[in-house]
């Protein structure tokens, strides 16, 4: 393509250089991003994914047009324009642009062809239908004016599995899928994006919103007994252990008071045991001079004492103690011998 086969473009580029202002070393470049959706509208974008540090006006011409035109709708963030919103969208028209900023710098990013940067709408309507020997029929509708220069990508899943199966080479709004489990709970997405035949984008749309198919998974509201099982029984047991544990703290005291506790002396008094071994006046300190004052330093005899019997024998009152435990017991002493009659008392 010659330029001057295109007036309008020659005169573009000729805006492009008297445009006011000259782009300096130390002016920001700004990377303008324009996209074509559902060839509705475009969005030119500099500043929605990082902030500019300046505000910029807006020029775009198509190379048929001779004259720029500013947008007319800005897209701010923060007080400041950082796309631009126009409907005017043609796939195989070049676009001149350049951003102007408040200072009369201008960032010339420069021109592009829409076809490249084209983005259908997201499809929709999604709808299922039952075909025989467990086949499903998934059809679709979208928003895009020329369905023909569509291809489709269907993503789907059963609860079964782990993973999406993906098939992204799907030329119709129709899917069909040759074995389905009733049993199972599918869920389906689709997206759409412009074919090579009609457009050279790599853009694809939205997905879709999620299309169930199956039966039901129905999630278990959990019910009265469960709640008992799981909640009542385990807090009544923790419940009835504690007042069993506080009840048995109760009993030890009781015990305590009604039969206390015999203290061991040995733990009062573990010298006396060990070192003294229950010497008790040698442990509390007592001399032995008193300790021996205190022994008896005499002896007594000790007197028998008998009576006489009329039958001759005589009768113990008082005697020694007896022999040990289970030894025979001490011999009487003797009888004191008879007083003979005197002959000069006897009767003649």
């Amino acid at each position: 393509m010659r330029v001057l086969d295109h007036p309008g473009t020659l005169l573009g580029l000729l805006l492009l250089l008297v445009a006011p202002g000259k782009p300096t070393a130390g002016s920001p470049q700004a990377k303008v991003d324009c996209v074509c959706h559902n060839e509705d509208y475009v969005i030119c974008d500099w500043g929605s994914q990082q902030k500019p540090d300046r505000n910029y006006s807006f020029y775009f011409w198509y190379q048929d047009v001779s004259k720029p035109s500013e947008c007319q709708d800005y897209i701010q963030k923060d007080r400041l324009n950082v796309a631009c919103h126009f409907s005017d969208c043609d796939l195989f028209m070049y676009l001149n642009m350049y951003l102007n900023d408040s200072q009369g710098q201008s960032v010339v990013p420069g021109a592009l062809l829409l076809n490249t940067r084209v983005r259908a709408g997201k499809p929709f309507n999604l709808t299922f239908h039952n075909l025989s020997n467990h086949q499903l029929l998934l059809t679709w509708d979208t928003p895009y004016k020329r369905p023909v220069c569509l291809q489709h990508s269907v993503r789907f899943k059963s609860n079964k599995d782990a993973e999406f199966m993906e098939l992204s080479t799907v030329n119709s709004m129709k899917f069909q899928i040759p074995s389905v489990d009733p049993e199972k709970r599918y869920i389906f997405y689709v997206k759409s994006k412009v074919n090579n035949n009609c457009a050279s984008t790599d853009l694809w749309s939205e997905e879709s919103s999620p299309a169930f198919w199956g039966k039901e998974v129905v999630t278990a509201t959990p019910s009265l007994s469960s709640l008992v099982k799981t909640i009542v029984i385990p807090l009544a047991s923790f419940l009835v252990l504690m007042l069993m544990l506080v009840a048995l703290l109760q009993m030890e005291r009781v015990r305590v008071v009604l039969m206390p506790r015999i203290p061991n002396p040995s733990k009062k008094f573990e010298e006396l045991f060990t070192a003294y071994q229950v010497n008790f006046s040698e442990w509390a300190g007592v001399s032995k001079y008193t300790v021996e004052s205190f022994k008896p330093n005499y002896y007594e005899n000790i007197c028998a004492i008998t009576e006489l019997l009329p039958s001759g024998g005589y009768l113990s009152v008082s005697s020694e103690p007896t022999a040990k435990s289970g030894g025979p017991p001490d011999p009487l002493p003797d009888p004191p011998p008879k007083a003979s009659p005197d002959p000069a008392t006897l009767p003649p």
